[in-house]
């Protein structure tokens, strides 16, 4: 589940002893006035791995499902046991105290092969809680929400973005965490936390949460036409009354009935979670 992580230390000592490691690669520095001051920071990396050297920390961030593939695609399933196994090698060959290694971001989400066309999946994911999905770039296979929440949700076409490494209509649901506060409420606070299977339950039990509080575009069901108007919702969030939104989705989905695309996908998130486990 987890793809991308940013943890920082701030241990002087664990700093330096990771920092003269000679399988560090320099590439390069850069300068940044903070509340009239010049702050200097120094990046090195270990194949797609980045240490970035701060005067009162070091930040390492990069794709662990990437580093086990050896930088070369994050398409497959990365189960529990590879996760453990990345972290293990980083506490060894970088002499790491985990409970040191305090997490600041992270990426985590789960691949299924949707049960309708891919890129009509996308189209008809329209908001995740209160927030529109968009596109941030020219592709029609991605969006995401939440860009300027402490969270976002990224859903997108996993096949055209790696298609030798995963089978077609594979859809790629995903949540990255901006703030630490996040991660936190989930009981993950270092790289340590990690290595639990109680945590990675956590995550499986938030990526099911997080796909509860979308809406999607259902147009094969009868309910009422409105329903299907975009226009409709936004409506709803720039009312008054707070609840409106919550209480027209939820009458949507009761005429969706038991049996809807909504309801499928959820299925299939929960089994692969549990094949990952």
């Amino acid at each position: 589940m987890i793809d991308f992580i940013k943890f920082k230390i701030t241990d002087e000592v664990l700093i330096n002893e990771i920092w003269r490691n000679p399988i560090l690669v320099y590439d390069g520095k850069a300068d940044k006035i903070i509340d009239n001051k010049l702050k200097k920071r120094i990046t090195k990396r270990y194949e797609n791995l980045y240490f970035t050297k701060f005067f009162n920390r070091l930040e390492i961030s990069g794709s662990i499902h990437k580093f086990y593939n050896n930088d070369v695609h994050n398409a497959d399933d990365f189960t529990i046991k590879k996760v453990i196994q990345v972290i293990d090698y980083l506490k060894e060959i970088f002499e790491l105290d985990l409970e040191k290694c305090f997490i600041i971001n992270l990426e985590y989400g789960i691949n299924i092969i949707s049960p309708i066309a891919i890129n009509k999946l996308i189209a008809n994911l329209i908001y995740h809680e209160k927030r529109q999905f968009y596109r941030t770039t020219k592709h029609l296979y991605y969006k995401i929400a939440g860009v300027d929440a402490y969270k976002n949700i990224k859903v997108y076409n996993k096949h055209i973005q790696h298609p030798t490494f995963c089978k077609e209509n594979t859809f790629r649901f995903e949540v990255k965490s901006k703030q630490a506060k996040f991660i936190n409420k989930l009981e993950i606070h270092t790289l340590s936390d990690l290595l639990s299977n109680k945590t990675h339950q956590a995550l499986g039990c938030s990526l099911l949460q997080e796909w509860n509080n979308i809406l999607l575009f259902d147009k094969k069901a009868n309910v009422d036409e409105k329903y299907y108007n975009t226009n409709f919702w936004e409506n709803t969030i720039t009312v008054k009354s707070r609840n409106l939104f919550n209480y027209h989705k939820k009458k949507y989905f009761k005429q969706l009935g038991k049996s809807n695309l909504h309801s499928k996908i959820h299925g299939l998130i929960h089994q692969k979670i549990l094949q990952l486990m």
